[in-house]
C-alpha cells in the first residue's frame, strides 16, 4: 500500500514538474502545463468564474485609449458565457444602454432594450477577448497539439513557451506564454479571424499583467491588454474575480433578466 502511495506521489509530480529545455517539442507535459493554468495544486479547475471590469478601446489616429464600456463577466464550463456591458462611451451610440450577450458553444444571442434576443446566430466557438481564452473548451479543441518550444526569463520570473496547433481548425495558431509557478498566462500570440470575409487574417497578441492572488490561494491576472498586428487596440482591467462560485445554469438561459447590475 506504501508503494502504492509512493508511486501516485512521483507521478503527480511529474506531471506537474516544467518540462527542461532538451524537452522541445510535441509533448504531453505542455499540454499538462496549459490544461492547469489557474489550477495550483490541490485546487479543483475552474468550473465558474464572475468578474466586473472596465473595458478600453483605441480612439482616433493616435489610438489613445478611452473608457468604452463597464462590464461583468460569466463564464461556466465547458464553453457558456455571458457579457453584460454598458456603454459609458458619449461618443457612441445607446449611451448607457445595457446589451448581454449570452453564448453556449452552439449558439449566441444578443439582447438589448427587451427581453427577446435583437441578434443570434451560430457561436463562432472562438474564445473572447473578455477572459483568458484557456477557460473555454470547445468540442474542436479536443484534437488540439502541444509543443514545448522552451524557457525564458519574462520580468522578474521564468515563463514556458507552448505552441498549440489544431488538425481540426488548421488557421487558428497560437503561442502561450506560462508563468508555471503561478499558472497564469502571461502573453499569447495568435491568428485573429478576419474582420471581412475573404479578407487576411490578423496577428494578434494579448499581455496580461497585474497577477493577483485570488482568497482560495489561486492567482489571476487583472489587466489584459489587446494588440492588433501590434497596435494596442484594447485593454481590459478586471475587479471581484471569484472562481467557482457555484454559478446557476440560469444566468445562460435564452431569455435573461436585462436588469442592469453595475
Amino acid at each position: 500500500m506504501r508503494n502504492r502511495f509512493v508511486l501516485a506521489t512521483l507521478a503527480l509530480l511529474c506531471a506537474f514538474t516544467p518540462v527542461s529545455g532538451d524537452d522541445t517539442g510535441k509533448n504531453e507535459q505542455a499540454r499538462q502545463m496549459f490544461e492547469s493554468l489557474f489550477t495550483p495544486p490541490g485546487q479543483l479547475p475552474v468550473q465558474d468564474l464572475v468578474a466586473e471590469g472596465e473595458e478600453l478601446e483605441a480612439e482616433g489616429a493616435g489610438g489613445h485609449l478611452v473608457p468604452a464600456a463597464k462590464a461583468k463577466y460569466y463564464f461556466k464550463a465547458p464553453a457558456y458565457l455571458r457579457f453584460d456591458r454598458v456603454n459609458v462611451n458619449p461618443k457612441q451610440p445607446f449611451l448607457g444602454l445595457l446589451k448581454v450577450i449570452v453564448r453556449d458553444g452552439d449558439s449566441y444571442h444578443i439582447f438589448l432594450t427587451h427581453n427577446y434576443p435583437t441578434k443570434s446566430g451560430i457561436d463562432p466557438q472562438v474564445a473572447p477577448d473578455s477572459l483568458p481564452f484557456s477557460l473555454t473548451r470547445y468540442k474542436k479543441d479536443a484534437s488540439r497539439e502541444f509543443y514545448y518550444l522552451g524557457s525564458e526569463a519574462w520580468k522578474e520570473t521564468t515563463v514556458h513557451r507552448v505552441q498549440i496547433l489544431n488538425p481540426a481548425d488548421p488557421n487558428w495558431t497560437c503561442v502561450v506564454w506560462i508563468d508555471h509557478q503561478k499558472r497564469v498566462p502571461v502573453q499569447a500570440e495568435y491568428t485573429a479571424a478576419p474582420e471581412k470575409p475573404g479578407g487576411k487574417p490578423s496577428k494578434k497578441r494579448v499581455v496580461w499583467s497585474d497577477v493577483r492572488q485570488l482568497p482560495d490561494g489561486r492567482y489571476f491576472p487583472y489587466q489584459a491588454q489587446i494588440f492588433i498586428d501590434e497596435k494596442l487596440r484594447e485593454m481590459r482591467v478586471y475587479k471581484g474575480v471569484r472562481i467557482n462560485v457555484g454559478l446557476d445554469n440560469s444566468l445562460f438561459r435564452l431569455i435573461p433578466e436585462l436588469e442592469p447590475n453595475h
